[in-house]
């Protein structure tokens, strides 16, 4: 029997002084996390004054996200060397956390210059623009024929994805110099995508002959052939790779006629 003097709580009392759901604290006490003080001749659970310090801490732990089986672990055996181990643990996926949503900021903030550039691009017609250096990751797969099956053209984006993760919002392919200047339109050195970190590399700084193709990939070499005749009759040389980069695809569209690849290749004037 409890004594009458003791302050005690009803469930639903000792919920509102926390701003919990009464679930929340039958749920804790069904998996034996934190149980009543006791139970009154009625059936109803009661809770104490001193367990308010109890609870308290509980919910502190539970606000940065620690797991309720760790939780129950670690209040089964209190400790301040357990509890400094658990914090340690939640450090490190807290880390982990923001460098995902890091992740997931940077990918949103690219798909929203993707879409911004889109309302202000010209199809069809040659502009020079000088463009910064920038951050690049290139593909592990090299010398990739466009004329291979869809199932080694899958396996080498599947690849290139995992490398990238979830930065892959601004992705295109690299066409050499040599190739560029060969015609050899459908082979690609190497995939590649915008992004800082590991393993990137910087796309060199000047002035960049800037196109943008809308259609079927099948016919993109018209598009060259019309960006190589522009680049020569403004008495430009051709002084560096072509960078594909697709800003209009399966994203945004569902028909490939309405697909736009942004063509980028670097220039000099002619001496």
């Amino acid at each position: 029997m409890k004594n009458n003097h003791i302050k005690t709580f009803s469930t639903g009392e000792f919920a509102d002084l926390f701003g919990v759901k009464k679930d929340t604290i039958l749920y804790y006490n069904k998996i034996n996390l934190f149980n009543p003080a006791g139970i009154h001749s009625n059936g109803y659970r009661y809770y104490t004054l001193p367990q308010l310090d109890t609870f308290s801490a509980i919910q502190s732990l539970r606000s940065v996200n620690v797991p309720i089986k760790e939780l129950k672990s670690y209040f089964d055996s209190p400790s301040s060397t357990r509890l400094n181990e658990l914090a340690s643990r939640q450090v490190e996926n807290i880390e982990m956390e923001i460098n995902k949503l890091k992740e997931n900021q940077l990918f949103l903030s690219r798909l929203m210059e993707i879409t911004n550039e889109l309302q202000t691009v010209v199809i069809g017609e040659l502009t020079l623009k000088e463009l910064p250096a920038e951050s690049v990751l290139y593909s592990t797969s090299k010398n990739i024929d466009w004329d291979d099956s869809v199932e080694a053209l899958s396996h080498i984006y599947d690849e290139f994805l995992i490398e990238v993760g979830v930065n892959g919002a601004s992705f295109g392919s690299v066409l050499n110099k040599n190739n560029l200047l060969n015609e050899n339109y459908l082979q690609a050195d190497c995939l590649f995508c915008r992004m800082e970190g590991p393993g990137t590399i910087k796309k060199p700084a000047g002035l960049y002959a800037i196109y943008y193709y809308q259609g079927s990939y099948d016919n993109i070499k018209n598009a060259y052939s019309y960006l190589l005749k522009e680049i020569s009759s403004q008495k430009l040389i051709i002084a560096g790779d072509a960078y594909e980069e697709y800003l209009l695809h399966s994203l945004v569209s569902k028909h490939e006629e309405e697909y736009i690849t942004k063509i980028s290749i670097k220039v000099i004037p002619q001496e």
